[in-house]
Parts: structure tokens; C-alpha cells; sequence
């Protein structure tokens, strides 16, 4: 095993795409590629799930990356045992990150990259979870800053939770739908419709909600269809199996035109799904509270 590999496996853990790795080690990208399958082959496991364009940890690979990490910072620190490099902050310092998956979270890739290039020692490992293995990674140190719904953090007094995003419910209808021309809905208009809801261990909050809001309203929530993700119920509103809610925050502008369908406001939307940033009151980790701060000064929504 060699410490290049594992250098090689940092970066495309971090970068989550072998494209973007490649570009910063200098390298091909089947070059790349070969020395992490080499590397799986050799361990005996998978250490990356590869998407169409982009790439995860595996379970394994979470774990062999918190280890690798260990490792190179014990090398560097061996490196530089007798010279005068005294500074901790050259250290390599590795902040786990939790964010929602779907969500339009551009202004914090591109907050991210900033931060990342005025401190090169940081390696940040971005990773998209369900709102409520946010919440419980955040506890058990699987993260150090998560992004998510403000709901799943309420009375919680051991964490830091600052407002991101400004988020609200909407629903998508597809284009010749007879409410599609509404400028919005309210939940009680939607009585007689079928739904296209997200699977319940995805986000029992959100999916208990919408079924609350119903009884509300005085009505059961007739879903005819489960999905995992946005692409899938976007695409079953598509073919005309239901409506389906989202969030305000998944909408970039662009998904209405994306699946042909029509996408609405629900005005009568009382609990707060905004979006915040939460971490540990216990994590003091200088740069993770600098990388805090740099997120709060920047104002990415209305509160």
C-alpha cells in the first residue's frame, strides 16, 4: 500500500469526483482510477460508490477514511519532526460536513471552495444524508456541521443553530392539471388528489407532516406511490401519477422546465422548514467555528 494511493483516496473522497481529483493531482484520470481499484482489490472492499457524476463513501470507506487521515498526519508530522515548522495550522485538518441530498446548495459549494483555497491544509468531506441521520450524526460526531431542516433540531439545547436558507413547501402538478394555473394552493384544494409521497424512513418529520396537514384539513392523504428521491417523484408527477411535494430550497429554477410539469407555493404551511447550519456546542475546533462564522456573515436567505 502506498502513501501516494492514500493521498490519491483523500482527495477523491473529498472532491467526490475522480474528474475534479485528477485536475488537482496533476494525474489522468485512469491513472486515478486504476490506484483506487487497486487499492479496493487489495483491501478486500468498496471504498467508493460511483454515481453517473459523482462519487461516495462506502461504509467502509468512511472508516478507512478517518484512518488514512491518521495516518498522514502522523507521516506529516514525521516529516517535519526536526525542521522549524511549528505552525498547527499547517496540519491537515478534516471537517465532516452532512447536507441534505436534492437540496440547491450552490452558495455553500461555492462559500466551500473559498474557504478551502484561503486554508489548503482543511480537507472537507461533504456528505448527503436524511434529515434525521443528520441529526443523530451530528450527535454522534459523524459530522462536525450539519445543514438541515430547523424542525429536526427543536429544544435542543447542546447544539449552535444559525439560519441558512429560507425554505418552504410547494407542489408540483403536471402541466395540464386543473389547479396547475393557480398562482398557489392551500392544502385544503388539494382533498380529491392522489399523491406521490417520500418514503417514510427518508423523512418521517416531512412525510408526517404533509399527512397532519391533511387531517387538518379534514381529509386522509391518498398516496398511490412511495419514491426515495426528487428525481423519482418529479418524474412520476411527470407521467401523470400524482402530485408530489417538495421543498422551495430543491427548486433551482429550472426543475419545472426540467420534467415539464408545473410547480406551486401551499400557502398555508405553518411549521419552520427553513434550512439551518447546527453544530456541537462542545466542537471548538478553531476552523470549524471560523468556517461557522463565514456561513452566518454571508446571507443566503431571508430569516
Amino acid at each position: 500500500m502506498k502513501i501516494s494511493t492514500l493521498q490519491y483516496f483523500v482527495e477523491v473522497a473529498t472532491e467526490k469526483s475522480f474528474t475534479r481529483a485528477a485536475n488537482n493531482l496533476y494525474i489522468s484520470q485512469p491513472t486515478l482510477s486504476r490506484h483506487i481499484q487497486e487499492l479496493e482489490a487489495e483491501l478486500g472492499v468498496t471504498l467508493l460508490i460511483r454515481h453517473k457524476y459523482s462519487v461516495q463513501l462506502s461504509d467502509a470507506g468512511e472508516k478507512f477514511f478517518t484512518e488514512t487521515i491518521d495516518v498522514l498526519e502522523k507521516l506529516d508530522h514525521l516529516t517535519h519532526l526536526f525542521d522549524d515548522q511549528k505552525d498547527v495550522q499547517q496540519s491537515s485538518v478534516v471537517i465532516k460536513i452532512g447536507v441534505l441530498p436534492n437540496f440547491n446548495l450552490s452558495p455553500l459549494e461555492e462559500r466551500l471552495a473559498t474557504f478551502k483555497a484561503t486554508h489548503p491544509n482543511v480537507k472537507i468531506l461533504l456528505t448527503d444524508d436524511t434529515p434525521m441521520n443528520l441529526a443523530d450524526g451530528l450527535n454522534n460526531g459523524r459530522y462536525d456541521l450539519v445543514f438541515c431542516l430547523a424542525s429536526y433540531f427543536a429544544g435542543n439545547q447542546n447544539i449552535e443553530k444559525h439560519f441558512f436558507m429560507a425554505n418552504h413547501l410547494q407542489i408540483a402538478l403536471p402541466q395540464k392539471h386543473h389547479l396547475a394555473q393557480q398562482p398557489s394552493l392551500k392544502f385544503s384544494e388539494l382533498e380529491s388528489e392522489t399523491f406521490i409521497l417520500l418514503e417514510r424512513k427518508q423523512s418521517p418529520i416531512i412525510v408526517d407532516y404533509v399527512v397532519n396537514q391533511g387531517l387538518i384539513n379534514g381529509f386522509n392523504l391518498r398516496a398511490d406511490y412511495y419514491v426515495n428521491n426528487l428525481d423519482e417523484g418529479l418524474t412520476a408527477v411527470s407521467a401523470g401519477k400524482g402530485l408530489a411535494f417538495l421543498y422551495s430550497g430543491m427548486n433551482n429554477g429550472n426543475l419545472a422546465q426540467q420534467y415539464h410539469i408545473k410547480i406551486i407555493d401551499l400557502e398555508d404551511v405553518n411549521q419552520n422548514q427553513n434550512i439551518v447550519t447546527v453544530t456541537r456546542k462542545t466542537n471548538r475546533n478553531a476552523l470549524l467555528v471560523q468556517l461557522t462564522a463565514s456561513l452566518k456573515l454571508d446571507n443566503f436567505g431571508e430569516s
